[in-house]
């Protein structure tokens, strides 16, 4: 569950990096997002930021579990901005789809769900 947590930090460092104005038009240029969009992404990233402190506290309580959240929101979000945005932009969104599936994959599979 703690690969859940970290992905899913991840993902809603992207939604809500997505979710400005800056950062469409530093991926997308001239096709970048509507405001109906960015609203929407930023309301998933704020849903997938919950999740990511559900799924700690689930997996670690409530002694350790917001600390482990912080550290996982702090690790993604530098990954995010000293890692992929400057050097692989074109890799944050597919990283963001694909690493929650992968981890709930990995979790159902070593039977830790």
């Amino acid at each position: 569950m703690s690969a859940l947590a970290i992905a899913l930090a991840f993902s809603s460092f992207v939604a809500l990096c997505l979710s400005m104005e800056k950062h469409q038009m530093d991926l997308h240029g001239a096709d970048r997002a509507g405001p109906a969009v960015m609203r929407r992404l930023r309301w998933a990233g704020w849903a997938l930021t919950l999740a990511a402190f559900a799924v700690a506290v689930a997996a670690r309580g409530w002694t350790i579990g917001p600390l482990w959240w912080l550290g996982a929101m702090t690790a993604s979000g530098a990954v995010i901005t000293f890692g992929l945005l400057p050097y692989r932009p074109r890799w944050v969104k597919p990283a963001a789809l694909a690493l929650p599936v992968i981890a709930l994959v990995s979790m159902l599979l070593t039977g830790l769900g």
